[in-house]
């Protein structure tokens, strides 16, 4: 989060040389590559120069001492081939080091890109080499990154986070296993295998403290903070309702446009099968105990229940207000009674006079198939429209939370 002072309690890492900060003020470009000269006592002057910037009051400094253009001349050949080689399996460009005049091996070098001058690509191009160039320089332990994602794509960001992150590229690129501390804003860049490698900082006044993330539970609301907070920014659906068949499906997709527009919903029709679309749907978002998905699933279902769906529910850890069981079989006892009077063109029945046989509902003498009574009762509703004091109870009041969140 912004301002709780993560960048401070960063570079507050960097205590000795062979620790290597890397800042936000990290946009630039070059074109040519200038000379490496050896200097013993490089080290002592970048530490010397930043430690003696840290220690200024009221200074936030933000200066990047290591630039792409340096950290990669300091590589050796070895170290930068194998950089370049990373580079075009992840990309698919031809990258190397060339002389400006090829008839004059004094003439400036500058690093080349299918031909093109790294100056004139991306510049996520160039913070992408810079960062993992720096990370490869073996003098240093720890690398200290601040806010790796800036400036990058978020394809970037996810290719960023697999290399300096997994294991694939770390015996190649990072021999040396230094330790990367990272602040940042991405969600990308969350240890999601192990939870207590996260660390959230807060500040208070001028305090400034860290603690580890202590469970999949917390790492989940920490990734859904840094996604925005609101799964609807994303487009993804605020609530996911399993129903047993398509007049289900058709009604509360009604009712929850009409009452609550600004919430996205999906509502699936399973067939009668509500247990395996819940399994299904466990599978593809992970442990619903720990997702941000949990209060934001729902199970409806009739009084006749599909046989082990509540022990299913109770498996996946679907919280009680969120598995809603009708006292009727049939959602055509959830409609409202004004809806039911209206279509059976009468003043003296509600919902428990009609009875449903097979795929039609009949009241009196007049009975509808359950598609065409569906349709004809969503056409009746509107928003003055009040509904059975079950259906309220049961599904509009636990809904009503989810519509206040995405509202």
């Amino acid at each position: 989060m912004n301002n709780s002072g993560k960048s401070a309690y960063l570079k507050q890492t960097i205590d000795n040389k062979d620790k290597l900060y890397i800042g936000v003020n990290r946009f630039y470009s070059f074109h040519h590559l200038q000379f490496y000269n050896g200097n013993n006592n490089e080290l002592d002057d970048f530490y010397n120069s930043m430690f003696h910037t840290k220690r200024q009051p009221f200074q936030n400094f933000e200066g990047a001492f290591f630039n792409a253009a340096t950290a990669l001349t300091r590589l050796t050949n070895h170290r930068r081939k194998a950089l370049f080689k990373t580079f075009k399996e992840l990309f698919g460009h031809e990258i190397e080091v060339k002389a400006e005049d090829p008839n004059n091996e004094f003439s400036n070098r500058y690093v080349s890109v299918d031909g093109d001058s790294l100056s004139v690509t991306s510049s996520g191009t160039r913070l992408f080499l810079g960062i993992l160039a720096a990370i490869m320089d073996e003098r240093f332990s720890t690398i200290a990154i601040d806010e790796p994602e800036l400036g990058l794509s978020p394809i970037l960001q996810r290719r960023l986070s697999e290399v300096i992150m997994g294991p694939r590229y770390s015996s190649n690129l990072f021999p040396h296993n230094p330790n990367i501390i990272i602040s940042t804003h991405s969600h990308l860049f969350l240890d999601k295998i192990n939870p207590s490698n996260n660390w959230i900082v807060s500040r208070e006044n001028n305090n400034i403290s860290a603690r580890r993330c202590i469970d999949f539970s917390e790492l989940h609301d920490i990734q859904l903070r840094l996604l925005g907070n609101d799964l609807g920014d994303l487009f993804l659906p605020h609530a996911v309702i399993f129903v047993e068949g398509e007049t289900d499906k058709m009604y509360l997709e009604k009712v929850i446009r009409i009452l609550f527009p600004k919430t996205r919903a999906v509502v699936q029709d399973c067939g009668g099968d509500i247990a395996q679309r819940l399994n299904y749907w466990a599978q593809s978002i992970g442990d619903i105990q720990t997702s941000p998905y949990r209060e934001r699933t729902f199970a409806i279902y009739d009084k006749v229940e599909q046989a082990g769906l509540d022990r299913i529910c109770n498996r996946l850890g679907l919280p009680d207000n969120n598995k809603i069981k009708w006292s009727g079989n049939g959602i055509e006892y959830m409609y409202p009674e004004s809806s039911i009077r209206e279509v059976f063109k009468t003043t003296s029945i509600n919902s428990s006079s009609i009875t449903i046989d097979g795929d039609y509902v009949r009241c009196g003498t007049i009975s509808y198939k359950k598609m065409e009574l569906c349709r004809m009762i969503c056409d009746t509703i509107d928003k003055s429209t009040i509904y059975p004091k079950e259906f309220e109870e049961k599904f509009l009041s636990t809904f009503l939370n989810i519509a206040a969140i995405s509202a």
